[in-house]
């Protein structure tokens, strides 16, 4: 029982870990084009709102933002299947 409840919490802490550096990567690759395309947003101080205006524009942002932008939400998923 409590290898399996190791297990779980360290796989829970992996997703955590994964979610951070894919939030990280999103942040490194999309500046340049967050501040090209939201710059209203960042302004606010609003992840939510910079968040959203770079989904409404991702497909202006350059292939490496798009990349980080897909690596991010397929381990936003992952989390979700996981929960």
């Amino acid at each position: 029982m409590s290898k399996a409840v190791f297990i779980l919490a360290a796989s829970a802490l992996l997703l955590s870990a994964t979610m951070l550096s894919a939030q990280n990567t999103v942040r490194e690759a999309c500046m340049p084009d967050i501040r090209k395309y939201c710059s209203a947003e960042l302004g606010s101080f609003s992840r939510e709102n910079v968040r959203a205006c770079l989904n409404k524009n991702i497909k202006k942002t350059s292939p490496a933002c798009q990349a980080a932008a897909k690596a991010r939400r397929d381990a936003e998923r992952a989390k979700k299947k996981g929960s």
